[in-house]
């Protein structure tokens, strides 16, 4: 059965074999300033702190499933070098469809939850887009994505 760890390695094994991503960060948004040069954009950012809740529960109380509200962040650069060839518009466009297409990979793979977890209430992801963010004057688009994972676990063990 698959735990919250099997949801962050799909989320890096997604944005690895995408194209248009270059890195992959799963911590705090604050990590992108404090990375000088272990970094290379455009980027993708899972914020380590995900909303959860325990869902259904069984007979001992135990969740049946849980459900984890992850923030995903899409960073491409937008400084001075960038502006003189590209405008706000098409810059924010570009990280806005890079997003939709690495949720939408996410979600084709995990579609029928065969690995453990799946995305919930996909029609209503929300999010918004961003610019002139971090030291590296980045744009940005952010979505927050609910992903559902099926619950196994045990009552554990108790010395009284």
């Amino acid at each position: 059965m698959a735990d919250y760890s099997n949801i962050i390695d799909e989320f890096e094994t997604i944005a690895n074999a995408f194209d248009s991503v270059n890195y992959f960060i799963y911590n705090r948004v604050s990590e992108i300033n404090g990375r000088a040069q272990d970094k290379d954009y455009p980027l993708l950012l899972v914020k380590s702190s995900p909303n959860t809740s325990r869902g259904n529960v069984n007979t001992l109380g135990l969740p049946t499933g849980k459900k984890y509200t992850f923030d995903i962040f899409l960073y491409n650069l937008y400084n001075t070098n960038v502006r003189l060839s590209k405008d706000l518009q098409t810059a924010q466009a570009e990280v806005d469809l890079y997003l939709d297409q690495y949720i939408a990979k996410f979600f084709e793979r995990n579609i029928d939850a065969s690995n453990g977890f799946y995305i919930i209430d996909k029609e209503s992801i929300n999010g918004f887009l961003a610019h002139d963010v971090h030291n590296d004057k980045l744009v940005m688009s952010k979505y927050s994505v609910t992903v559902g994972l099926q619950s196994s676990c045990d009552a554990g063990t108790f010395t009284f």
